[in-house]
């Protein structure tokens, strides 16, 4: 399984982790936000390709504030659980998602649009008894500082590429710090 998305950070997944939830939870080490999911298969091809197109974007994106305040549910799939969520809002992500996006269509990157309405969401559990009702929750919020790309399920099959934000441009500042190591030697 390969997706691209924002880590939740250890002190928010565990408030968010001790709300009272049904289902079989998922680990809180594993509390993400998905922009893009990209399959099952992802081939050293495809990872170049979204390697490039996303540090196309990153380079000059900043980091943001994103924020929850509401428990639900969503409709699930015909027998499957029930995903128990956290909404989050952020029209920052709503940005940043619709720039890759417009990076991963010019570059050819295949992504699943089973969801073509983007609703970003940090999933608590999955339940087969059936959702929750929607609920208001004190506010959480969390810097975004990275996207982090997953590929692989588990164990040492799993890859992990971190595309960092920076306050500045990312490619001028790597030049200038591979300046420096050159004098250096």
């Amino acid at each position: 399984m390969a997706f691209i998305g924002l880590r939740v950070p250890h002190e928010t997944a565990r408030l968010l982790g001790g709300l009272e939830v049904p289902g079989t939870r998922e680990a809180v080490s594993s509390f993400h936000v998905t922009l893009f999911f990209f399959g099952d298969d992802l081939d050293i091809d495809r990872l170049a390709e979204i390697v490039k197109a996303t540090f196309g974007v990153i380079k000059g994106t900043k980091p943001f504030t994103v924020r929850t305040s509401q428990l639900t549910s969503f409709p699930a799939p015909e027998g499957a659980p029930t995903p128990i969520i956290c909404r989050v809002e952020s029209d920052a992500l709503h940005d940043l998602r619709d720039k890759v996006k417009e990076a991963y269509d010019a570059a050819g990157v295949e992504y699943s649009n089973n969801h073509p309405d983007y609703k970003p969401h940090v999933t608590l559990a999955y339940s087969e008894e059936g959702g929750v009702e929607e609920k208001r929750i004190p506010t959480v919020e969390w810097g975004a500082h990275e996207l982090v790309l997953w590929g692989g399920d588990s164990g040492d099959d799993v890859l992990i590429v971190t595309f960092p934000f920076a306050l500045g441009d990312l490619e001028k500042m790597a030049s200038k710090v591979a300046r420096r190591y050159m004098e250096r030697s």
